[in-house]
């Protein structure tokens, strides 16, 4: 069993290392466009998932560490240690359905979306997220026990019943992440048959940023499903603590993917990113070409500094 909580923690490093980078990429590229995003909000809230999924992975990496170090971790200690994480974790489960009803609004109603107060819209768009992580909040501490666990991740850190509603929960959000984004990539192309022609580029525009999104969603059900499914079933047959530990420790490793996706698939799908992403690259390179360049000047200038110094010493000695 040691031995797998140390691949875990192999894993969540390795995996997390790739997250990190992605992660600041996007959140960097949203600030960039931060007043382009004004007539587009679905950017904005696909910047607030990757902050999300940045401090997941930061928390994560602590739980890696306390594994390696063999730390003896207590449920509740654990808890107001990750709370944080475990806010953050589950804003972002439904900030996923929030993008596709997003998605939804800005074909059905287009006129109204570009409309609506900018801040206003997103403080809406935060509700459902903050309701349902504030609810899960309250039953820890009230369920909560000082029971040692074999990690500090999400799934151990909550008590054990909150942990089996908590599964079901975002098993649930998942499923009504697929339904409405089915939903709205139907909307789309309703809306694109009867579109009038001055319509055409808005739609143009809302389907590749659809096209996208979907893939996105896909991705995060699919990795967040293997992820509570297993906890779920190991809850449903009855393990007992040491390998419903286990599981629920292996659990973190598609979690982790989940939290480091999506900016590969931007890089791969969207074209607008990709240029983004491209910009942001090469201010980089430049960046340390300059800086080694001045730095190598400078230490030119030093050197010449010297070897002059050093003759004027010879000079005086004779």
């Amino acid at each position: 069993m040691q031995g797998l909580l140390y691949l875990t923690s192999g894993s969540i490093f390795f995996i997390g290392a790739f997250g990190l980078f992605g992660n600041a990429n996007l959140i960097i590229a949203t600030l960039r466009t931060l007043p382009a995003l004004k007539r587009s909000r679905c950017g904005l809230l696909i910047g607030m998932i990757a902050v999300c999924d940045l401090i997941c992975i930061i928390f994560e990496w602590q739980n890696a560490t306390r594994l390696l170090l063999g730390v003896q971790n207590y449920r509740e200690s654990c808890f107001w240690a990750m709370s944080p994480y475990l806010f953050v974790m589950n804003f972002q489960a439904v900030q996923m359905p929030t993008i596709a009803l997003d998605r939804v609004f800005a074909m059905c109603a287009p006129i109204k979306y570009r409309r609506l107060d900018f801040s206003i819209y997103i403080a809406l768009c935060m509700i459902p997220g903050t309701v349902f992580t504030s609810t899960l909040f309250v039953m820890a501490i009230i369920n909560m026990n000082n029971e040692p666990i074999e990690a500090c991740n999400p799934p151990l850190a909550y008590p054990p019943v909150v942990t089996d509603r908590w599964s079901r929960w975002v098993i649930v959000v998942d499923t009504t992440t697929i339904v409405v984004y089915v939903l709205a990539v139907a909307v789309l192309y309703i809306r694109k048959r009867s579109m009038i022609k001055s319509d055409s580029e808005y739609f143009n525009q809302q389907a590749k940023v659809m096209r996208t999104v979907v893939v996105i969603a896909i991705a995060f059900a699919s990795t967040w499903f293997v992820s509570h499914w297993g906890v779920l079933l190991a809850t449903m047959v009855g393990l007992s603590d040491g390998p419903m530990h286990l599981v629920q420790t292996l659990a973190v490793i598609p979690a982790m993917v989940c939290y480091a996706q999506n900016y590969y698939i931007y890089l791969w799908r969207s074209k607008e990113y990709r240029d983004l992403f491209a910009q942001q690259f090469k201010t980089l390179v430049r960046f340390d070409l300059s800086y080694c360049k001045s730095t190598k000047v400078h230490v030119m200038s030093m050197s010449n500094a010297s070897v002059a110094s050093v003759r004027r010493s010879k000079m005086s000695n004779k």
